[in-house]
């Protein structure tokens, strides 16, 4: 791909990029672009991640984090899910701090209970965890690497990179009205972005017939396809294709099933492969605790250094 600028060069076009589509067809973009690019980049990133042992301290943490994420998953009572969540968030946060695991105990069950307490006062933090597998993820966590990587390199369209990022996706909250109906195909596939993202809908109480939503949907759309677009683009920086052959044709050799799957079935291709999405997410909640920190040590050192 060439250096870090030119990178961050092409990332800054990749932001404008899905900027204009999102606006123009935010329903078929984020149907098309969660279903043949998704799936790719949740292989690739979790083959990196397990080769770089998922950021934890011990080797084994991931026979324990994986199944957890599952569980999540799996857990058909709302109620379990979010206990379940929130303590396989706090763990994978202790796992990437400590291997002393008296010490992860105590900080998993401490930070737990109190995040638990939060939610049933019905504080903010019920909105963290409901936005955490997806908005938080992409949005946040996003950024968190993008400025990581601008500040470690002085990186003029880095910073410019995060910009766009931000002006783009509050352009979809404003009344912005562009006309564009969407396509036979992009309202055949409607219900099953309201499955995807029912809860989120309600979070912010805007029905789907809601003028509003096709704004929401847009910067949804939006964000996911910069999120994809940004993994594949730093091929050269975070070497992620650089992994063992065998590990390389597994990833292969699933992702060919995933799209067999939806070729045989779309509406059971999205379900599938939500499961694969949330487990990259769990998976990735040590390197986004390395990469939080690593950006609040960049920021305390620049100021160091005015």
């Amino acid at each position: 791909m060439g250096s870090v600028k030119q990178i961050d060069q092409v990332n800054f076009g990749l932001v404008l990029a899905s900027f204009a589509v999102a606006h123009i067809a935010p329903i078929e973009l984020l149907v098309l672009f969660y279903a043949f690019v998704g799936p790719a980049h949740y292989l690739t990133e979790m083959a990196w991640l397990h080769e770089r042992q998922y950021f934890t301290k011990a080797r084994w943490d991931y026979l324990l984090l994986a199944p957890l994420g599952l569980l999540v998953f799996a857990s058909f009572d709302l109620g379990l899910q979010y206990i379940v969540l929130i303590v396989v968030f706090f763990l994978a946060i202790s796992m990437a701090l400590t291997g002393n695991w008296i010490v992860r105990a105590i900080v998993t069950a401490a930070f737990s209970a109190l995040a638990l307490a939060l939610i049933v006062l019905e504080t903010p933090m019920s909105w963290f965890f409901v936005l955490l597998p997806n908005l938080i993820h992409i949005v946040v966590f996003t950024s968190i690497f993008i400025f990581v990587g601008a500040m470690r390199n002085n990186s003029v369209y880095g910073f410019a990179t995060l910009g766009a990022l931000v002006v783009c996706g509050v352009s979809f909250f404003l009344p912005i009205n562009l006309n564009i109906s969407a396509t036979a195909y992009g309202l055949e596939n409607l219900p099953l972005i309201h499955a995807m993202y029912d809860g989120l809908f309600d979070l912010f109480q805007v029905d789907f017939d809601d003028s509003f939503s096709r704004n929401l949907i847009g910067f949804i759309a939006f964000v996911n396809t910069y999120h994809y677009l940004n993994w594949f683009s730093k091929t050269e920086v975070i070497k992620w294709h650089l992994v063992p052959r065998p590990i390389l044709l597994t990833v292969c050799a699933i992702y060919a099933v995933s799209i067999g799957i939806y070729a045989y079935d779309f509406a059971l291709g999205f379900k599938v492969l939500l499961l694969l999405s949330f487990l990259h997410v769990v998976m990735e909640f040590p390197l986004n605790t390395i990469s939080t920190l690593e950006a609040g040590r960049l920021v305390k050192q620049r100021f160091r250094a005015v």
